[in-house]
């Protein structure tokens, strides 16, 4: 009966008037309900000729599965079980694994789903989740048919998942790359997930503020930087404003963000996490010594989008880099690869900030960072994926047409050339004089500093709430 009903599932993931669509390893049929806290109950059915096992890749989860039956015959292997979501999210209560505000819960896939064990190979598994009444179900997964696809990253590394009761909302966003000159217009969505904790006004608030951060970054990548992604908001008592951040990509891209629970239009505004974690989504995991890469990216462009969307000024931009990129120096010397605490983020922004002058330079002033960046994403390399330092630079260098990116990476991550960062302040004619910035525009490179912050196109600004 369960090889029938798993055959069924696989002709379901395949439309018959859509191209062919590969059949999945493993489907997944769920249901989420509120029976004296959230339940899930979950039936695995996975191809397979080798016998196969399903276990918890979160080891304090093990204790919430209960009554797990697994069967294998005819090719195929069945797993049943249940899982108390509210128990294990309530002992967690950690936004990096699980945690629940009211009845709602965002919980790492990993958290409750098993992993099958067996293959010599990640699986492809499709989830399909019925919901009851009022409950939503929702993660950065891309969706095929009605499935939702973990294809290409064990359930190990699976991003977060929503679940139950809370504020939703699907924002249309454009898709990566929909705002380049002579693009047809696509759409993306950012699935947004707010769990209980703040009034109704306040979500209202934390929803605009999520639009329009959208809107700014898009602004940047020249379309948003996932054609399908998975915000949740968290809301913490015990902070105001907002907290701590945290994107993860493991077959789909999602991120976690913490708010205080008295929210403040203007507290929101002025803070940098929200959109430093959505620079992460564009990015794949640089794997192999690569965490002051993707942090630093994410410190070195975050101001940038801000001030582009009209939200900070370019005096202040260079002076949060000048304050604080001293902070990096000493990784160049002892390598970037043992880059440690804030060396990895404002390490890391130096060698962006080198990385953007040079390419200024190099293409007469016709391409930046941004170009590599969003060049990068298009070509496929993107929130979802694991790269080496070594092929997210040439990746670079090919969508910018120079060997700038692999030249930085040679000197500074594989030889442990130093910077000199007062030099490199005199040369694109930045100083302080008096506690403010000056800027000299007859400084050596002063033709690139000038590009660097607003950019080469007009900038567009995005309206704050107050202001519309």
């Amino acid at each position: 009966m369960f090889r029938r009903a798993f055959i069924v599932a696989l002709l379901a993931a395949t439309p018959s008037l859509a191209q062919p669509v590969a059949a999945p390893d493993c489907t997944v049929d769920g249901r989420l309900a509120d029976s004296d806290g959230l339940k899930l109950d979950i039936t695995y059915r996975c191809r397979a000729t080798q016998a196969l096992s399903f276990r918890s890749v979160e080891e304090r989860a093990s204790s919430y599965v209960r009554d797990l039956k697994v069967e294998q015959r005819d090719g195929v292997a069945e797993a049943r079980y249940r899982f108390d979501l509210s128990g294990f999210a309530r002992a967690m209560d950690s936004t990096s694994l699980a945690v629940q505000r009211g009845n709602g819960v965002l919980a790492t896939l990993g958290g409750w789903l098993l992993e099958p064990q067996g293959y010599d190979r990640v699986p492809t598994i499709d989830i399909r989740m019925a919901t009851d009444p009022g409950l939503v179900f929702a993660t950065g997964l891309p969706k095929v048919g009605d499935a939702w696809r973990l294809g290409g990253s064990p359930v190990v590394t699976a991003g977060y998942s929503a679940l139950g009761r809370l504020a939703y909302r699907e924002l249309g966003v454009p898709a990566p790359g929909s705002l380049r000159p002579g693009q047809p217009k696509s759409d993306a969505m950012l699935r947004v997930a707010i769990l209980d904790g703040v009034s109704e006004s306040a979500r209202a608030d934390l929803f605009d503020w999520v639009e329009r951060t959208a809107q700014a970054q898009s602004n940047y990548w020249q379309g948003f930087t996932a054609r399908q992604a998975l915000l949740g908001l968290v809301p913490v008592t015990h902070r105001r404003g907002v907290g701590y951040g945290r994107a993860v990509s493991g077959g789909g891209v999602t991120v976690m963000v913490e708010v205080g629970s008295d929210v403040d239009r203007r507290r929101l505004f002025d803070d940098w996490v929200l959109t430093h974690e959505l620079i992460h989504t564009g990015m794949p995991f640089i794997r192999r010594g690569g965490t002051w890469f993707m942090e630093g990216a994410a410190t070195y462009v975050e101001p940038i989008i801000r001030a582009r969307a009209g939200w900070k000024t370019e005096e202040e931009v260079w002076r949060e880099w000048v304050d604080n990129m001293p902070k990096g120096v000493q990784a160049f010397s002892s390598s970037m690869a043992n880059a440690r605490g804030q060396e990895n983020y404002w390490g890391g922004a130096t060698f962006m900030l080198l990385a953007d002058v040079g390419l200024r330079r190099a293409t007469n002033g016709a391409k930046g960072l941004e170009d590599c960046l969003a060049g990068v994403l298009w070509s496929g390399l993107d929130g979802a994926r694991r790269a080496t330092l070594a092929e997210y630079a040439a990746a670079c260098d090919r969508v910018t047409g120079t060997s700038v990116m692999s030249g930085l990476v040679e000197r500074h991550f594989n030889n442990a050339q130093p910077v000199d960062l007062a030099a490199l302040w005199k040369e694109l004619g930045i100083s302080l004089v008096a506690g403010r910035i000056a800027l000299d525009d007859n400084a050596p490179s002063a033709r690139w500093r000038k590009l660097i912050v607003p950019g080469t196109q007009l900038p567009r600004r995005v309206k704050l709430p107050w202001e519309s």
